[in-house]
């Protein structure tokens, strides 16, 4: 638990729209961030990209006849 000062004109204003929104003070409160911070999100993760590159054209057609025309670069 934490306790806020606010001027005594803010603190009116804001249990006044809670009144009118019919919620707690630490209610509305709580809106207003959920409004304005963004929630945090998770890391992305390697399952995340599975499937990623399955309509990429560079990865079209048979993948063994892929590798051997980069092989048969090399030549």
């Amino acid at each position: 638990m934490q306790t806020l000062e606010l001027k005594d004109d803010v603190a009116t204003q804001l249990k006044r729209a809670a009144e009118q929104a019919h919620v707690s003070t630490n209610d509305l409160i709580e809106q207003f961030l959920s409004q304005y911070v963004p929630e945090e999100k998770p890391p992305k993760t390697l399952n995340d990209f599975f499937g990623a590159l399955k309509d990429s054209p560079t990865f079209t057609g048979d993948p063994v006849e892929i590798q051997r025309k980069m092989r048969d670069e090399w030549d």
